[in-house]
């Protein structure tokens, strides 16, 4: 019986002595499992902006939101700073100190990564485990009343480079005009005025921008080439509050240089901030629009910067650098534009008293040479490649091709009545012009309304269309790499517009891009997709790789006349692709090509340009336009000549310019002088 007691008794011992272990094991897992809970919901809180939903050990949770907010609010450019990840990699503990191990990463100021670990300690308090904040836990080496500040080092810009690797844009030195309230000698009003009336700015503006900034604030005025500035040196100097800061800023040869098409560089507006995705800051010097700013990531490249722990005071004693990082240069950007074919262009136009814009590209390549705007608002608004109007009988250029290809000859003999009617509507000639039944390179010269009106019959809407496309039409912005107007060309085999269509009126709309597209395609005898840009990405790219059109800046200015606005509709038109990729060669007819090189000759020597007949150099081919716009009576018209001499083919339009021989020829016979 005692042998029985006995091992009954171990028994028990020996069961107590193994459950008193297990338990342990389980309460010890419960805690580690808190403690994880914990350090997870911390690492959550952190990366989600929720500190202030946590219960902490010792600190307030409002407190501690707010202190890690300001700490860290030079880190990114987002309303609530947040690391990119916070990940718990592990919890120890080391004597009483239980710790929970993070790994944090940083997508600092939208343009580095940031990565480090850091410890949060963990303490037991109301029954629960819960984070104690400080300092150290955003990083090891933050000492107490410090916060990290992000300082940006700007990489130098990428040169725009044009045809023969002519530099077109490149660092040049500016004076930035400012005013300092604190110097104004109590007359900020006074100071203002006067600096606004020597440098050209809004006095109001700048007087209240003045006013409403802190006494030693630099208020910008206007940033002045060298050459400019120095122009008015010695009547800005004396004025109490101006000051002036020397710079280097990306800039063209002139101010006037190619300017809507490449746009300007210089502080960044609120709108280019917000559409940059947190890759531009406020204060930033990038890309404002054109070129500049459809490419300012290729161009601007990487900024450097450096993450320093500081007093709030900034006091350069107290910094510990914890991420320093250089600048990776911008990348240049190469354009076909060429330089003395950019400055023959513009000065042409120098003479124009309405707005005016001129295209040309090289025919054998399709290589955009110049792209000049000119007259009123002559840099505001790229009517070059972005203003939409009736092309008039420059589209007669295309009628031909597809008549041509419908049997018709140079000798086809065809009638050019006063008027002639198309289902109840009465076409008619420029100053009531009548040829009788001539050859038809007659009526082409001398830019018949009523032939070409009266041959519609022979056509189809859809062949009109097709001999559109293939001279350019729908597809002239395909390669070209920024937003370019492409055209529309309707299909309605209604009679009258198609009437209208056979001498670009009705619904037919063109750019000088696409004009001088067509001219090229004829002097090289195919269509080769104008080309602009050559390297570089703009903000989005198309399926191919290739620059889309789709990522360029909008107009910044309207056209000043004729409905030339890109309207919404027509702005989704210019930024479209086409469907069926990337803008290839199109071969043309041959003898259709040879027709239309005799046609476009005999306007100049015969024909209604041939005021240029008598020009120097190679033999100039081209065709007058005359386009109506409008609802006046009698109707307003644009006025174009587009054609080539050489190897250079051009487009020219003057709105409300009236006839084309009168307004837009001279302009294009002054450019041809100038190269």
């Amino acid at each position: 019986m005692r042998r029985r007691v006995v091992v009954a008794l171990t028994l028990v011992i020996a069961l107590v002595a193994a459950a008193v272990p297990a338990g342990i094991y389980w309460q010890h897992k419960r805690e580690r499992d808190a403690q994880q809970a914990a350090a997870t919901s911390f690492a959550r809180a952190w990366r989600t902006g929720t500190l202030k939903s946590l219960l902490y050990a010792g600190q307030d949770a409002a407190t501690v939101a707010t202190k890690t907010q300001a700490i860290t609010a030079s880190l990114t450019s987002a309303a609530t700073d947040v690391p990119r990840s916070v990940t718990v990699t592990s919890v120890t503990k080391a004597g009483d100190v239980v710790a929970a191990h993070l790994a944090v990463s940083w997508r600092v100021a939208g343009i580095r990564d940031w990565s480090y670990t850091t410890d949060v300690p963990l303490r037991k308090a109301g029954g629960a485990w819960r984070p104690v904040w400080s300092e150290q836990v955003l990083h090891p080496k933050l000492q107490t009343g410090q916060v990290l500040r992000v300082t940006r080092d700007p990489a130098a810009r990428g040169e725009i480079i044009g045809a023969d690797d002519q530099i077109l844009v490149t660092e040049r030195p500016v004076v930035v005009v400012g005013l300092q309230p604190s110097r104004a000698k109590g007359d900020i009003t006074g100071a203002a005025e006067r600096i606004a009336a020597l440098v050209g700015v809004d006095a109001t503006s700048l007087a209240q921008r003045a006013k409403a900034a802190a006494p030693d604030g630099f208020v910008e005025a206007i940033t002045l080439r060298q050459e400019a500035y120095q122009a008015v040196r010695d009547q800005l100097q004396p004025i109490p509050g101006a000051v002036f800061h020397e710079e280097q800023r990306a800039l063209a040869p002139t101010a006037t240089f190619a300017r809507a098409l490449l746009g300007t560089v210089g502080p960044a507006t609120a709108d280019v901030v917000k559409s940059s995705g947190g890759r531009v800051r406020a204060g930033d010097v990038t890309g404002i629009s054109g070129v500049q700013r459809t490419y300012d990531a290729w161009l601007s490249g990487t900024p450097g910067l450096t993450v320093r722990a500081v007093t709030p005071s900034g006091a350069s004693a107290a910094a510990t650098t914890l991420l320093s990082v250089a600048p990776v240069p911008g990348k240049p950007l190469h354009l076909t534009l060429d330089r003395d074919a950019q400055e023959a262009a513009e000065a042409a136009l120098e003479s124009a008293t309405k707005p005016a814009a001129l295209v040309a590209i090289r025919a054998s390549t399709g290589g955009v040479l110049a792209v000049a705007n000119g007259g009123p608002n002559a840099s505001g608004y790229n009517r070059a490649l972005l203003g939409q109007y009736p092309p008039g009988s420059t589209f007669k250029v295309v009628s031909t091709l597809a008549l041509l290809q419908d049997g018709v000859t140079t000798s086809t003999p065809i009638d050019c009545p006063s008027t002639i009617t198309i289902s109840g509507k009465t076409f008619k000639n420029a100053e009531s012009e009548v040829l009788g039944t001539v050859p038809f390179r007659t009526d082409f010269a001398d830019s018949c309304n009523t032939a070409f009106v009266g041959s519609s019959r022979r056509i189809t809407a859809q062949q009109l269309s097709d001999a559109a496309r293939d001279l350019g039409y729908g597809r002239a912005a395909q390669a070209l790499g920024v937003q370019a107007f492409n055209g529309t060309v309707p299909t309605t085999s209604e009679p009258v517009a198609h009437a209208a269509a056979m001498i670009g009126q009705g619904t037919v709309l063109s750019s000088p891009l696409v004009v001088a597209s067509t001219s090229a395609a004829v002097a090289a005898g195919q269509w080769n997709p104008p080309r602009l840009v050559l390297d570089g990405q703009p903000g989005a790219q198309n399926s191919s790789g290739a620059p889309s059109t789709t990522a360029t800046a909008t107009a910044t200015e309207a056209a000043t006349a004729g409905g030339t606005t890109p309207s919404a509709s027509a702005q989704s038109t210019a930024q479209s692709t086409n469907a069926s990729g990337a803008a290839s060669p199109t071969p043309l007819p041959p003898d259709a090509v040879a027709a239309l090189r005799e046609l476009m000759r005999a306007v100049v020597t015969s024909g209604t340009a041939s005021a240029l007949r008598s020009e120097p150099g190679d033999p100039i081919y081209g065709k007058t336009g005359t386009a109506e716009y409008g609802s006046a009576d009698p109707p307003r018209t644009h006025a174009w000549f587009t054609g080539w001499q050489g190897d250079i083919a051009f487009a020219v339009v003057v709105e409300d310019g009236g006839f084309g021989a009168e307004a837009a020829a001279p302009l294009a016979a002054n450019f041809l002088a100038r190269l």
